[in-house]
């Protein structure tokens, strides 16, 4: 019975292994292109698909992180740790990413050549979005699972649907290094939007914590299914919406 609980459990933690890894060769296969791609290829439709599809990765990893944060608030809770400890677990996690994120953008600084610009070093990458999203999620910690499924979800809804009015902020009197991980940028990755995608991923890693092991498959097809109906109808309201703005005049023709 041991040995099958075992099975189960490591089964259940094995497909997002898989997902990390298709994560990786989708990313590695965009950054491949746009480095060795000839420039005079770069305007073709494969090329365009690629660079698309390679610049999902972040979205999936934070989300991955997300799930990984709630089995460990998930872990903790149940091994009835007291509040601050649980809070300064998820801390130290966040704290081994702000490492890795300095280690790695460091490493790029010093093989780049010299003179090359310092402010590299501090590049709000994916990484860093990691750990601060961590960070501030990390009170999340001090409820129970079934409450963060609901907590960190409205949480996730509220950092997207805030990301255009903070896009819309003047923030030109904050630091630069503080206000890349806040605003939306192309070149970095500010908690709005990005940090919604590890909110969700918490959310969801604590709906698989919460069901019961003979009932994860049935959810996952239910998972696909959902998110199947989110892709068309989301491409359907953004159609919709686009056109209703052309024939008003909002957007040119």
């Amino acid at each position: 019975m041991s040995m099958e609980k075992g099975k189960t459990s490591s089964y259940r933690l094995e497909y997002l292994d898989w997902v990390r890894g298709l994560g990786a060769v989708i990313m590695l296969q965009g950054h491949v292109f746009h480095a060795f791609l000839r420039p005079e290829l770069k305007t073709t439709g494969a090329y365009t698909l690629s660079q698309f599809v390679g610049g999902m990765p972040p979205a999936l990893f934070l989300f991955l992180t997300g799930v990984t944060l709630a089995f460990l608030m998930d872990s903790i809770e149940r091994k009835g740790m007291a509040p601050r400890e649980r809070v300064l677990q998820s801390l130290q996690r966040a704290g081994y990413l702000f490492f890795l994120a300095f280690a790695f953008r460091l490493q790029l600084w010093l093989f780049s050549g010299f003179p090359a610009p310092w402010q590299g070093v501090f590049k709000v990458d994916v990484l860093n979005c990691m750990g601060i999203s961590i960070v501030l999620l990390s009170v999340m910690a001090l409820f129970k699972t079934a409450e963060r499924i609901r907590l960190c979800a409205v949480l996730g809804l509220a950092i997207a649907l805030l990301s255009p009015v903070i896009s819309d902020m003047d923030w030109s009197g904050v630091p630069w290094i503080i206000r890349n991980y806040i605003t939306p940028d192309y070149n970095s990755f500010g908690i709005f939007p990005w940090g919604a995608y590890l909110a969700f991923g918490v959310s969801a890693g604590s709906v698989i914590r919460t069901i019961p092991r003979d009932a994860t498959d049935r959810c996952m097809q239910w998972a696909a299914l959902l998110g199947g109906v989110l892709i068309l109808g989301s491409q359907y309201m953004a159609n919709s919406l686009i056109h209703h703005l052309r024939q008003i005049g909002v957007l040119a023709q």
